[in-house]
């Protein structure tokens, strides 16, 4: 017979179980990449010579701390490095650049969970493309095909709150100070300047400062510095019948400046480009101009509303995405690099594999409507010159598509990277290949390839094909 343990006494009321401290945890990577071009293009006079060679590292380290079930701290620091070096091992370069990565405080309520700090904020279905998700500024220094997603978005100083309000789910962010994207203006080959765009720069630029030099370089003023004059933004979304819905608004700084030239120095600067001597009484004109202190080159940012509707559904394994965006003025470039404000409609429809198999795949299909055209006027790389003529609505088509094959229990995986614009046939494809040698370390090697012509969309960039080495190490 078993034996009978006498119950405690009804009186008697059991321990409190002991209150659990906070928890910690520590992550970090470290991605290695290392390129060599399929050819050595020989050193340009014009200042937009490309790298044949080109190194970059990148490091993160986070510590998660969850303080109690409400309260939940997160710290990331982030840093690049970057080498390269011209044909000859020529002009070679190299920066260190330490950031602060996502670095926020997160308090959770019953009815809303609010997010103070460093952060990114998602808006939209689609996640690479969705129009409305433009509160986060860009990287634009790094591959187009290689880079990874979380290298691209830039975190920010941002509030946001996450609340319910009976079926729907309400998001509202508030981006108080200013950031814009990250670019090169030349040197480096996905620099805004590029040999198709058939403009030399009008001054040199030793390699130990060009850098440096660029962040500020196209921009002469930066939006005001009062808070309420932030970027703001709001989604709403719900589920329907097993569809999630939603719809989104943001009113926002754009990223990138509007530069404009006083028509008499961009006349000199043209001159200078042909060759030409320039006109005795222009020059004089702009000398005086600018000893009377006249400005004639100005870099703003402009702000823009843009409107976004959302669905994403699940039918069996793929997961479907589309998003669709209006903005009233957006700003585009013409071919003399004259800033255009203009309606634009965009649409991104994506299809990816939502289910655990050896075989993920994710294809995007993004097109772009820049309505009100005038007849003599050509949008800078997205518009063949033949569209030039007559008032129309210009149209850009992109898709986009990845693919990777890793089998169960192996440690080796294939898959390739690429976009396709077919209105001038531009594209670029990167294969590659990986070699996972434990949990932590894996090695991998790619080909980058871009193919169309100079004033292309993606041919613009077709100066740097290269084959690229890398290495990961994950903490």
């Amino acid at each position: 017979m078993e034996a009978f343990e006498p119950a405690p006494p009804a009186l008697e009321e059991a321990a409190p179980a002991p209150a659990a401290g906070p928890t910690v945890q520590v992550s970090g990577s470290l991605r290695l990449l290392a390129g060599v071009d399929t050819g050595f293009e020989p050193q340009r006079s014009d200042g937009l010579s490309e790298h044949v060679v080109d190194v970059q590292g990148r490091a993160s380290l986070s510590t998660d701390v969850k303080l109690s079930p409400s309260l939940r701290l997160l710290v990331e620091g982030r840093a690049l490095w970057r080498a390269g070096a011209e044909q000859g091992l020529e002009r070679g370069k190299a920066f260190f650049e330490p950031t602060l990565g996502e670095a926020f405080l997160d308090f959770y309520t019953p009815r809303v969970d609010v997010r103070v700090g460093q952060q990114t904020l998602a808006f939209g279905a689609n996640a690479a493309f969705a129009p409305t998700d433009i509160l986060n500024p860009r990287d634009l220094r790094g591959s187009f095909v290689l880079t990874e997603p979380e290298d691209a978005k830039l975190p920010v100083f941002a509030a946001r709150a996450l609340g319910d309000v009976g079926p729907l789910t309400l998001t509202a962010a508030w981006v108080p100070f200013f950031t814009p994207h990250r670019y090169t203006v030349f040197g480096q080959d996905e620099a805004l300047f590029q040999p198709g765009l058939g403009v030399s720069l009008p001054f040199t630029v030793d390699p130990s400062i060009e850098d440096a030099l660029q962040p500020r370089l196209l921009e002469t003023e930066r939006p005001e510095a009062f808070p309420w004059l932030g970027d703001v933004g709001l989604r709403v979304t719900s589920e329907i019948r097993g569809i999630r819905v939603g719809g989104s608004w943001v009113w926002a700084n754009e990223k990138l400046p509007q530069v404009r030239l006083d028509p008499e120095l961009e006349a000199l600067l043209r001159a200078q480009q042909r060759g030409e001597t320039p006109d005795a009484a222009l020059l004089l004109s702009v000398q005086d101009r600018l000893r009377a202190g006249e400005t004639l080159v100005t870099g703003r940012y402009d702000r823009q509303h843009v409107f976004g509707l959302e669905a994403t559904a699940l039918l069996g394994p793929a997961q479907f995405d589309v998003d669709v965006g209006f903005s009233p003025a957006q700003t585009f470039f013409d071919e003399r690099l004259h800033p255009l404000r203009k309606p634009v409609v965009t649409w991104v429809v994506g299809v990816s594999q939502a289910e655990d198999s050896d075989f993920l795949y994710s294809v995007t299909w993004q097109g772009v409507a820049v309505r009100r055209m005038g007849a003599e006027e050509l949008l800078v790389v997205l518009e063949p010159g033949t569209a030039r003529g007559e008032a129309r609505t210009a149209f850009l088509h992109l898709v986009v598509a990845e693919a990777r094959y890793a089998p169960r229990g192996s440690d080796w995986e294939i898959g390739f990277r690429g976009a396709f614009e077919p209105i001038q046939r531009s594209f670029v494809l990167a294969p590659r290949v990986g070699w996972r040698f434990t949990e932590h370390l894996s090695v991998g090697l790619a080909a980058e390839v871009y193919a169309g012509k100079p004033y292309s969309p993606l041919g613009y960039f077709g100066r740097n094909d290269q084959i690229v080495g890398s290495l990961r190490l994950t903490l």
